[in-house]
């Protein structure tokens, strides 16, 4: 796979920082939303993030525990997340080096990796933070080093998760982050997520972690391993995050290998200009694929909905929209299974005082699984979310990418030509559905 071209931004992210290091600059890279500063003002914003981290070195929120799934602090608010499972890949040996998008900025940034669905321990030697340039090159004097309780290397037992020390300085919302991972030791059966539409850089042996030359990084791949959590302590610019619980359609299907087109993208780049008592991190919590009721690809949405949704840190919202997998893969004569699966999440939710918001499911007639016995039970339960009364709002996604003269299938600019899964368009219209008022 070619590497992707992308364009060098110099007014970008912010990790600034204390002591002897560079400060980095603090207005994002590659952040479609915001616009690009000047160098002054630029140089201004990191001198201001060096202050800040001065005055607050101290007076931090102390780091989440490692291990396991619990809530972090509620201090800390979640900037990105992608949802795991065990996925076939061998590596070891060599360096990941992985690129994700803030969703929102603020300082402490902390990274989960995860071993959940492993079945050995898996150590990483060196794991390095900093901001895209090109490809798998970093942007001069942005490459930090992540500690794990002040440690250079963890190890993380099979079915567990640790969170890393806080970074100095801030990050903006929108900033292109790559992460390295050196693994010195074998690892098979790697806890990750399958369809990242996103470019991950494998080195050749040996540690390249700490290098901003992508010169090392001969191999690609369209995963991410074991990274699964970014969050960062956002004050009060940021109130909370929101997690966005679904299948393929959620995950990204149908735009182009890093092109952050996915709902949840254009859903973010709306939330950044909102004001700061409305502004939440988006996280995307999709799998292709994953039904609600029962294991397919991933665990089904009703096992996997408090790791990944609710126990994201400052998750406020949930937006469930999954079930389509479900209806065209099985044949319910009721919508009462699905119906139940529904009310169980909501329970579970507001037993924690978050909130969730249902959305109608969108069309898919002229997909290969497609019957008008399934179009039906699709309508019956649409109705269902739209009138019961049990979610706290309702999005109705469906009726924002219709064909409005054929409503059993998309309309034909927001099909991205499979009848199922949405082009560009589509999932821009569902970003323009979502009222902010009603996260």
């Amino acid at each position: 796979m070619a590497r992707p071209a992308h364009r060098l931004t110099m007014a970008a992210l912010a990790l600034a920082v204390s002591g002897g290091t560079a400060a980095l600059p603090t207005a994002p890279v590659h952040a479609e939303s915001l616009t690009a500063a000047s160098t002054a003002t630029a140089s201004s914003s990191a001198a201001r993030g060096l202050a800040a981290a001065s005055a607050t070195r101290g007076h931090r929120a102390a780091a989440p525990e490692p291990g396991g799934d619990s809530p972090v602090q509620h201090r800390l608010v979640g900037a990105w997340t992608t949802s795991t499972d065990r996925i076939t890949a061998a590596l070891g040996g060599q360096t990941v080096r992985m690129v994700v998008r803030a969703s929102v900025g603020g300082a402490g940034m902390r990274l989960r990796l995860s071993n959940v669905f492993g079945a050995a321990p898996v150590t990483f030697a060196n794991v390095h933070v900093g901001v895209q340039a090109y490809g798998a090159e970093i942007l001069a004097g942005t490459n930090r080093p992540v500690t794990f309780r002040k440690g250079a290397s963890v190890r993380v037992p099979p079915g567990q998760a640790v969170w890393s020390d806080p970074i100095p300085g801030r990050i903006a919302g929108g900033s292109a982050l790559v992460v390295s991972l050196h693994l010195p030791g074998t690892v098979r059966g790697v806890t990750g997520h399958e369809r990242a539409y996103s470019t991950t850089y494998l080195s050749d042996p040996g540690d390249h972690a700490a290098e901003e030359s992508g010169a090392g990084f001969t191999y690609t791949s369209t995963q991410w391993y074991f990274l699964d959590r970014i969050a960062v302590e956002a004050g009060g610019a940021t109130v909370g995050s929101l997690v966005a619980f679904g299948d393929s359609i959620t995950d990204g299907a149908g735009q182009a290998v890093d092109a952050n087109r996915r709902w949840t993208d254009y859903l973010r780049q709306r939330l950044a200009h909102q004001s700061p008592s409305r502004r939440l991190g988006v996280l995307n919590a999709g799998i292709a694929g994953n039904r609600l009721l029962h294991p397919n690809v991933g665990p089904s949405g009703l096992s996997r909905f408090y790791r990944d949704a609710l126990s994201q840190p400052g998750v406020r919202t949930v937006v469930v929209y999954e079930g389509i997998n479900d209806i065209a893969r099985g044949d319910y004569t009721s919508i009462k299974p699905l119906a139940y699966g529904y009310k169980r999440l909501i329970r579970e939710a507001h037993a924690r005082n978050v909130k969730v918001l249902g959305a109608t499911l969108t069309p898919f007639y002229g997909w290969s699984t497609w019957t008008p016995e399934r179009e039906e039970i699709r309508q019956r339960l649409n109705t269902w979310i739209r009138t019961s009364g049990v979610f706290d709002a309702v999005l109705d996604f469906d009726r924002a990418v219709r064909d409005p003269e054929f409503p059993e299938q998309l309309a034909v600019s927001y099909d991205s030509g499979d009848h199922l899964h949405l082009s560009d368009a589509g999932r821009l219209a569902l970003a323009d559905a979502v009222n902010p008022r009603l996260l």
